[in-house]
């Protein structure tokens, strides 16, 4: 058996190193994806980990050898492919605490033909270096429990803590183990080694936490991509199941208006103004004041080649900022002052800092934004009461056509004239067609959020995300100029808090938001659809929709032979969870290691590239299936033959 054993651990390493030298069933290369060979790159060169979309792990796995080799991913892979080359030992040591030796032989032969870690091995994928950790993890945790040894518990703690840096769904299994080991022996000796795995995986996980806490001012323990997966899970629901891309309220993903909901740590701001062409500001000057504290403060700004960089203090609170920045230039020796935008305080820039991400943050009525747009087609359709009218008014937007022409983005050409929209007004919606025969349709039951209206076409979305100052339009007006004005700089030559540890959190924010949102309009549809995807998750899907899968050479075969391949893995697996129960086994933990994953991932957006770390699980039962069917035919042999 042993021999068996050492043959599925060589016939891995030989596997792996077949599919990095020779020819592979993926199209990634050696660099892979999700862009770790990037990120591993910036840590060798000694610079800080410029992200929070994916833990360290990996990418730190990966710095190691490119600062002591170079930039030489085959050094990384072949140390991945070396370890993945233990998974039928690690295999066949937690197996045979389940089932018997025959059973975990063969589930360690499973392993070294079949596991698809063993493709993620010859890529730069966090897959092939987690599934280890996490296998390793499970077969310490199994030595403890079997030896009653605590420093193999603490081993399991540091090993289950750092599965997370790879994979971060996998961010319970600590506390999953501790609490199997409590519920198993209700001893205190026992609760205090429970105690010491979770307490050697949270110091394991702490200095991430302690990093994301000090940048953003939020206990992130893995990474904010949880937020846009779940938005993209709640998009996979009812006619698009199978793919977000045909979703019409994927359109939401960007907001109507720049804001941050980080009300707790200093907004960044950086720029590129040029008013000082050829030549560049001798000085910047940022002025901002909010609607809590109209005093005009200022900061000078950091120039460098028409750049700039400044830190405005915490809000504390749900604020609106004004700010314009002031320019020094050095004009044939004379010092001239400029403004952006060009109006400075009569019409500054407006940013907002709120957490209500699909509301009208515009409560002070500064900008023409969409929102007034919709409030303008209510008022035309069912002759509501317009709010702001007065306002509107003097900015000359009395209709929906005025505010369409104003919101409208000038092309690199150009104002044209353009035909007019019409509004189509029925009990239950008002449609607004516009000239590209995009249409925007707002309900008659409105509860205030953008994500109730269906925007439908390239100029509605642009209208959506289209914002303009009354204020400019108004002063435009005052001074008998007509069309609309094209400034050289705009808030688009702005950013506030679009460094990582800003934008990043925000978002994580937002997604969670429009997640929730989709929720709440069809709870029934996503409790549905996740049951679909705790199932779906198993099995690869392929298809030749290049919105939907990746597409590339072969993979209309490849996508083929793993389907069905990951098709039969699922229903041995079932078979064999069948079997080890009737015949048994004790399969309480390793079951609840495999469920683990659909009930932590259904919710979210999937593929069967999530099962992969508890892939060598699955096939423990599947030898249980496979030795009950040998078993059948051998007893049924000899049965044959006396009947015969």
């Amino acid at each position: 058996m042993n021999r068996t054993v050492y043959a599925a651990c060589a016939l891995t390493l030989a596997l792996g190193l077949t599919f990095m030298f020779v020819a592979a069933p993926h199209p990634w290369g050696w660099e892979g994806f999700d862009h770790y060979h990037q990120l591993a790159l910036e840590v060798a060169r000694g610079r800080p980990f410029p992200t929070m979309e994916v833990p360290w792990g990996y990418a730190y796995f990966l710095a190691a050898f490119y600062r002591t080799f170079g930039d030489h991913p085959v050094i990384p892979l072949l140390v991945q492919v070396a370890l993945n080359a233990c998974m039928p030992l690690f295999v066949f040591i937690a197996a045979r605490s389940w089932f018997d030796p025959q059973i975990a032989t063969n589930a360690a032969l499973f392993t070294g033909l079949f596991s698809f870690n063993t493709v993620y091995a010859s890529t730069q994928s966090s897959d092939a270096v987690c599934t280890v950790l996490f296998m390793a993890a499970v077969v310490a945790f199994v030595r403890a429990r079997r030896d009653d040894r605590w420093r193999w518990y603490a081993i399991a703690g540091v090993l289950a803590g750092l599965a997370p840096q790879f994979r971060p769904n996998l961010v319970l299994i600590p506390i999953v183990l501790a609490g199997f080991a409590v519920l198993e022996r209700r001893s205190w000796r026992r609760a205090r080694q429970a105690a010491l795995l979770t307490a050697c995986a949270a110091a394991t996980i702490a200095p991430w936490v302690v990093r994301n806490y000090r940048l953003t001012r939020t206990v992130l323990p893995t990474s904010v991509h949880g937020g846009v997966q779940l938005w993209y899970g709640t998009l996979q629901v009812g006619p698009y199941l199978n793919s977000k891309a045909y979703n019409p309220r994927a359109v939401f993903d960007g907001s109507a208006f720049a804001y941050t909901s980080l009300i707790d740590v200093p907004l960044v701001v950086t720029g590129q103004v040029n008013p000082c062409l050829p030549a560049q500001p001798v000085k910047n000057t940022l002025w901002y004041w909010t609607d809590r504290d109209p005093t005009r403060r200022r900061v000078d700004a950091a120039a460098a080649d028409r750049s700039f960089d400044a830190t405005l203090p915490a809000p504390g609170a749900d604020a609106v900022l004004y700010y314009y920045v002031e320019s020094l230039c050095d004009e044939g020796g004379e010092t001239r002052t400029h403004r952006t935008p060009v109006l400075g305080e009569r019409a500054p820039f407006v940013y907002f800092i709120s957490g209500n991400h699909l509301g009208d943050l515009d409560v002070h009525a500064d900008l023409l934004d969409v929102f007034d747009l919709i409030r303008l087609v209510r008022h035309e359709a069912w002759r509501e009461p317009l709010p702001h009218a007065d306002r509107l008014t003097a900015a000359g937007v009395v209709d929906v056509a005025g505010a369409v022409d104003a919101l409208t983005p000038a092309p690199a050409s150009g104002f044209a004239p353009a035909p007019q929209p019409r509004l189509a007004a029925e009990a239950s919606n008002a449609t607004l067609t516009l000239a590209d025969g995009s249409s925007v349709v707002v309900p008659h039951d409105w509860s205030g959020r953008i994500t109730d209206v269906t925007f439908d076409g390239p100029l509605a979305l642009a209208l959506m995300h289209s914002t303009v100052s009354l204020a400019e339009l108004q002063i435009r007006r005052e001074q008998g100029l007509s069309g609309r004005a094209r400034p050289e700089s705009g808030p688009e030559d702005f950013a506030i808090n679009h460094v990582f540890y800003r934008e990043e959190p925000h978002m994580m924010r937002r997604y969670y938001a429009l997640a929730l949102d989709n929720i709440r309009r069809d709870p029934a549809g996503f409790v549905l659809s996740c049951l679909y995807r705790s199932v779906r998750l198993f099995v690869i899907q392929g298809t030749a929709d290049p919105f939907t899968a990746h597409q590339f050479e072969g993979s209309r075969v490849i996508y083929a032979a793993a389907t069905v391949a990951s098709a039969v893995y699922l229903l041995l697996f079932v078979a064999g969870v069948v079997i080890a129960w009737r015949e048994g086994y004790r399969l309480t933990l390793p079951l609840l290691l495999i469920l683990y994953v659909p009930a932590t991932i259904a919710p979210v957006l999937t593929n069967m590239r999530y099962t992969v770390t508890v892939q060598p699980l699955v096939f423990m039962f599947c030898a249980a299936s496979i030795a009950a069917a040998r078993r059948g035919a051998v007893t049924a042999i000899p049965a044959a033959s006396i009947q015969k």
